[in-house]
């Protein structure tokens, strides 16, 4: 049996933090309960059927809460959702308001640039996480720009020209 060279986990975190996100809160009711989690592995996988996919840690509250069947909600932040995202990373901020819609018994953020609401159809384990896909049977788009994740920092879409970039960029 062929080894598997080690990798560095702090090295692989720096470098797929690379890779530009934006971030979503993924949602539940539960018992009567919302529950909550900032995610930035969320992504489409499907067009027919209208397939999503998410990657929830196996020690995250979400990870017990979520099943075969059940519906998650996924609120696509704006770049003034900042202080939402941190709050539902584990980071509560004192005085945030935090106000909810529901579809289809989904709660959903309140001014989030788009809405999805989907029903978990498969379940797979991937190492310390697990992925689970969902088929979607709500959509909404709103406005106003995306909130970006890299390097570990928020960050926000530019209005730049391609030309002042490159120029910013010394090329």
């Amino acid at each position: 049996m062929e080894q598997r060279p080690a990798i560095d986990t702090q090295l692989f975190r720096k470098t797929l933090g690379r890779f530009a996100t934006g971030v979503t809160v993924i949602t539940i009711a539960h018992e009567e309960h919302v529950h909550g989690m900032t995610a930035n592995a969320f992504m489409s996988v499907s067009l027919h059927p209208p397939l999503v996919l998410i990657s929830v840690g196996q020690n995250a509250q979400m990870y017990n809460l979520l099943a075969l069947d059940a519906r998650f909600g996924i609120s696509m932040l704006s770049d003034d959702q900042e202080g939402l995202s941190r709050h539902f990373g584990g980071r509560p901020m004192d005085g945030l308001e935090i106000a909810f819609i529901m579809e289809k018994g989904v709660p959903l953020l309140k001014g989030a640039m788009a809405h999805v609401v989907a029903r978990v159809v498969d379940v797979r384990q991937a190492g310390d996480h697990t992925l689970f896909l969902g088929e979607v049977e709500y959509l909404h788009v709103g406005h106003g720009s995306p909130l970006l994740f890299y390097a570990g920092s928020y960050g926000q879409m530019t209005n730049q020209h391609p030309a002042e970039i490159l120029g910013w960029m010394g090329l």
